[in-house]
């Protein structure tokens, strides 16, 4: 049967899952914010070509400020597209114009800068990230991402704008109803512990029923028993005694037959009720296995790298406390490596970024292979990864990084019948005792950078 501690740890863990629901809302939210500035930003870049173009460009700019939903945007996409395109098909300029004299004039915005500027394309890969944590838009965020892919031209852009958008309004709408679901689960499932609060103030009113009963025919057993002793000291004759405690047999007979049917009674009520709670109580367990294997699929897909398929940054910040805290107590040794992909840039670049995509996930499936069980490795952040080697002292991690290094620029990468060389690169240090995260990562990632400024392909030790 379920406790007391059970039902607060349930509570806890509920209301945990609602605040981790809670950040995610606000994290889409931001990120919705952070992509209507970006199309903010990029219309106003975008003014001064040409003036259909500003035109549809301003109702954009308006339908923004108006916080429009995105069915609403979606409808300002043919005519932006059609002035976008209408800028690779000038009007030719009348003769007039022609023989007017021409003034100098400001440099026309670059178009393909604006649309290849990496740090547009960095929020957007951001972006895309965040989404695929979400199965049901799996399918149109790989769409997506596969436009993302190849060099994107001013007439793709408001479309690929317009889709991120309405799908960070999907994923925020689908936090919103597993935020629901599991307040609605929680109120079923209190509703269901105050039932059993219920039957168990019913239960003992009906024990001291029970023992009131008992009390009840206590007294009129000796009541009776007095009233025969009585009857038989103030008797006549046998003939009389006889009959008074014949009629006073008959009456405990009775009290005997009352008693028992009263408590036929709270047998049988109680007996209804205990099936009742006990179906109850295994209608809630089931419920509460639900949920925790949905709260654990949750805990793990918050720490899952959703690209590569191993531990993301936050299971990393956890780890390495874990580590810190466990060499200060058993002063086992322990190293840390900070790995990046040399010449990531240039990948994505020559080969587009789904290339870049999966020379990440080669990279990850040679470090997963080659770690031992007790070892950890996580993606940091883009192309870089970083690595925990418990129970490792320095010149043996050194000797492990240079396997696995070399082990890397092996593989034999292909991308669409092309050959792609993967290089990485790392720092490695050992954690000590008065190391917090930062500076042991500060540390191993200058390691990093020297490597970087060696050549590459190398491992530096610290």
């Amino acid at each position: 049967m379920t406790t007391g501690t059970d039902t607060d740890l349930w509570r806890t863990k509920y209301f945990a899952s609602l605040d981790r629901l809670d950040e995610q809302q606000l994290q889409f939210r931001a990120m919705e914010a952070v992509l209507k500035r970006l199309v903010g930003r990029l219309c106003t870049a975008a003014l001064g070509l040409a003036p259909p173009l500003d035109e549809q460009i301003r109702r954009l700019q308006t339908a923004i400020r108006r916080e429009s939903p995105a069915d609403e945007l979606e409808k300002l996409t043919p005519a932006l597209t059609e002035a976008i395109g209408a800028l690779d098909h000038p009007v030719p300029s009348s003769p007039a114009a022609m023989s007017a004299p021409v003034s100098p004039a400001a440099p026309a915005p670059s178009r393909d800068a604006l649309v290849n500027d990496d740090r547009v394309r960095a929020i957007l890969a951001a972006v895309i990230a965040e989404l695929r944590r979400d199965a049901e838009l799996a399918a149109q965020v790989d769409a997506l991402d596969q436009k993302l892919s190849n060099a994107l031209t001013q007439h793709q852009l408001p479309e690929v704008l317009t889709s991120l958008t309405d799908l960070v309004g999907k994923r925020i709408r689908h936090i919103e109803r597993a935020k629901q679901e599991i307040e609605d689960l929680l109120g079923h499932m209190v509703g269901k512990l105050d039932e059993i609060g219920e039957f168990v103030a019913e239960q003992h009113q009906n024990q001291a029923q029970s023992h009131a009963s008992t009390q009840t025919l206590n007294t009129q057993l000796v009541g009776e028993i007095k009233a025969m002793g009585e009857t038989v000291d103030s008797a006549n004759d046998l003939q009389q005694i006889r009959q008074q405690v014949r009629n006073r047999m008959d009456a405990i007979d009775k009290h005997l037959q009352e008693f028992r049917q009263r408590e036929a009674t709270f047998a049988a009520a109680i007996s209804a009720r205990s099936d009742q709670m006990r179906s109850r109580i295994l209608e809630l367990e089931a419920e509460a296995t639900r949920l925790q294997s949905q709260l654990q699929d949750e805990q793990r897909a918050s720490t899952m790298d959703m690209l590569t398929r191993i531990p993301n940054r936050q299971a990393y910040d956890k780890r390495v406390d874990d580590e810190l805290h466990r060499l200060r107590r058993f002063k086992q040794a322990t190293c840390l490596a900070v790995w990046d992909v040399d010449h990531f840039k240039r990948i994505n670049d020559t080969y587009g970024h789904r290339a870049g995509d999966r020379v990440l996930q080669v990279v990850a499936e040679c470090f997963a292979s080659r770690i031992r069980s007790t070892d950890f490795i996580a993606r940091y952040g883009g192309e870089e990864f970083v690595m925990l080697l418990p129970g490792t002292h320095l010149e043996d991690a050194s000797r492990f990084s240079e396997r696995i290094r070399a082990a890397i620029a092996e593989i034999g990468f292909h991308f669409r019948g092309s050959p792609v060389s993967i290089t990485v690169s790392s720092g490695v240090t050992a954690l000590l005792p008065d190391d917090s995260a930062g500076s042991a990562f500060d540390r191993a990632d200058k390691a990093l950078y020297r490597a970087k400024q060696e050549g590459r392909n190398r491992c530096v030790t610290v």
